[in-house]
């Protein structure tokens, strides 16, 4: 028989609501004021990722509706996306948009207004890629193509770790560039990646403008406006003409966890 394990998801975004939730949680988890906080802010939308079906139903009741409270989902029944495709333009429609995708097998994918569930925008640094694969080249690369960081800029995994290996004698150099991408999550679980960086935004039409972090935000923003998507912190903070930098993802687990999380957390007022 399988072991049943149960995620327990808050929902609503619980960064959003660190103090009200932090004394709820450090009761429930007998935890003082900065444990608790930092299990919430760890979680990325999570309050547990493994619990048994006793403690689970124990938690939720605890927490109660405090901060529109928590619900646990059987972990088989968890709504994951599919890997990314990356894409490199847009046209829009009167029901929806066209995207131009990288693989030549699909060029094209248009999608509808109401397929989209999730706008989402994030960022990390080529120093943290190889933090989390361990500092080793080939390791990167699969860590790079499993989050869809290499779909997404179109530079293969050699030309980020610096390509051709180092003599010994010569020291490594350490790389702050960035690498920032966003995401389009259909209702299907289909997910859609892009890089501003190699991304023509020409399909903003009037509202391009000459700068590309702009342009970014533009479009995070028609595809949010024009959709009744979820949208992550990041893209929030965009939004918001305010910087990546404030989402505070320590690695790409930060930011697929909140997405995993977006994916799958009901309404707050929802009864389920």
């Amino acid at each position: 028989m399988r072991r049943v394990s149960y995620a327990i998801l808050f929902r609503r975004f619980p960064l959003d609501q660190l103090d009200t939730l932090a004394p709820v949680v450090a009761q429930v988890y007998s935890l003082n004021d900065y444990d608790a906080r930092s299990k919430i802010r760890k979680g990325w939308g999570f309050l547990e990722r493994e619990a048994t079906e006793e403690d689970a139903q124990r938690i939720v009741e605890a927490v109660g509706d405090c901060a529109g409270g928590v619900v646990a989902i059987d972990n088989t029944a968890l709504r994951a996306p599919a890997e990314p495709r990356v894409t490199t333009g847009v046209e829009f429609a009167a029901n929806g948009f066209m995207l131009r995708l990288q693989s030549p097998k699909d060029p094209t994918r248009f999608i509808e207004w109401a397929e989209v569930e999730a706008v989402s925008a994030g960022s990390f640094s080529e120093e943290i890629i190889r933090r989390e694969s361990g500092g080793d080249e080939q390791k990167m690369g699969k860590t790079m193509m499993g989050l869809g960081v290499f779909l997404v800029t179109g530079i293969p995994p050699g030309m980020l770790g610096g390509g051709k290996k180092k003599k010994k004698e010569e020291k490594p150099v350490k790389s702050t560039r960035t690498i920032t991408f966003g995401r389009v999550v259909t209702t299907a679980g289909e997910q859609y990646a892009f890089s501003p960086e190699h991304f023509d935004f020409s399909g903003l039409g009037a509202k391009k403008q000459l700068n590309t972090a702009t342009n970014f935000r533009v479009l995070l923003g028609e595809l949010a406006s024009l959709t009744s998507a979820k949208v992550n912190r990041g893209a929030r903070l965009l939004l918001d003409n305010r910087s990546l930098s404030f989402a505070n993802y320590s690695g790409p687990h930060d930011f697929e966890t909140e997405l995993l999380w977006l994916l799958n957390a009901p309404p707050a007022d929802s009864t389920e």
